[in-house]
């Protein structure tokens, strides 16, 4: 992970930042301390920046006995060069480095053009307060390339990159999960009735027997349709709902924030 700049970093005007907190440049270490509460274990890779919300902590006896303040790292944000392919990157940017550039050529431009927001983690304890918004806007309010990114897997529970401003971006959904959340609103479902599994499986079963049998035998043929090639397969619904579950609710929202067109950056000469 690179080191943070010289420069301090300055909280852009108009950040609300709750009182206390201070906006910084981190490090990698400051991410290592908060590391442990994101849901993806792995580092990010290729970081090329971290900003961090922190707070400087004094007791009345750290006061009495002249001791250094206590700094508390409390969010930090983790921005990482581009992957080379992304098909929701190239369908918001009509198709920008696509295919008709070499590996060589696509690599060198995106990372001229691209940060990717890697990770944003809140410590638990200052969940609840906006932190998770209020660094996006830091890193949104002064970018180092034209176009920042990140992908969500949570992005349809807690939108809070669009909530800081980036635009949101749904993938056209494949041709076998369209057609399974078409069976299921038919007989009055919803994909979100896939967060309580519980309480969908009682409907089901409340169905009419001709009515749950198409449901059930759509659920298996979309699950067979996602296992793949594997020759294993399950006949337990309860186990095709919770596949459907995390594959219909957990699809990942892209967010794209143009830089150039929001006047935060200005064009090379």
């Amino acid at each position: 992970m690179s080191t943070p700049l010289q420069n301090r970093f300055k909280a852009p005007r108009g950040l609300g930042l709750v009182d206390g907190l201070e906006l910084a440049e981190g490090t990698s270490a400051d991410y290592t301390s908060l590391g442990e509460h994101h849901y993806r274990a792995r580092r990010p890779a290729t970081a090329t920046r971290v900003l961090v919300l922190k707070r400087n902590s004094e007791s009345a006896v750290g006061r009495f006995l002249s001791k250094r303040s206590k700094t508390q790292v409390v969010a930090v944000l983790v921005e990482s060069l581009p992957s080379l392919s992304c098909r929701m990157r190239n369908w918001a940017l009509n198709d920008r480095y696509g295919s008709w550039l070499c590996p060589a050529q696509r690599g060198k431009l995106l990372n001229r053009e691209v940060r990717v927001i890697s990770r944003v983690v809140v410590h638990p304890q200052w969940r609840g307060l906006g932190l998770a918004v209020q660094l996006v806007r830091a890193a949104l309010a002064k970018p180092t390339t034209v176009y920042t990114e990140a992908l969500a897997a949570m992005g349809r529970v807690n939108p809070f990159f669009e909530r800081a401003g980036m635009t949101a971006y749904s993938r056209p959904p494949h041709a076998y999960d369209q057609r399974l959340v078409d069976a299921m609103r038919s007989v009055g479902f919803t994909p979100c009735d896939l967060a309580a599994l519980d309480a969908l499986w009682a409907r089901i079963e409340a169905l009419d027997g001709l009515q749950r049998r198409w449901l059930l035998k759509e659920l298996y043929r979309w699950y067979r349709q996602n296992g793949g090639r594997s020759t294993i397969h399950s006949t337990d619904p309860l186990t095709h709902l919770r596949i459907a579950r995390e594959r219909l609710m957990l699809e990942p929202v892209y967010y794209l924030h143009d830089n150039l067109a929001a006047g935060t950056i200005t064009p090379n000469p």
